[in-house]
């Protein structure tokens, strides 16, 4: 029973340890998509700023679906 105990503990220091591993060397990419993440995300607010011409009016959408239902209420 305590070699099982034993065995179990090991693989899980191991375990922590192969994380932390992998942490390590993943680090500089983890930072630069982090980095890239934060990019989009200021771009992305000053387009929506500045580009309020391309949205849809909702007079749009319900002509589109008014239309759409009674398309499909005919035989």
């Amino acid at each position: 029973m305590c070699v099982g105990m034993a065995m179990v503990m090991l693989y899980l220091l191991l375990m922590i340890v192969f994380i932390a591993w992998v942490k390590n060397l993943t680090r500089n990419y983890t930072i630069l998509q982090l980095q890239a993440l934060q990019a989009r995300r200021k771009f992305k607010t000053n387009t929506s700023q500045t580009d309020q011409s391309s949205a849809v009016p909702i007079e749009v959408f319900a002509g589109a679906i008014t239309s759409f239902e009674s398309d499909d209420n005919t035989p």
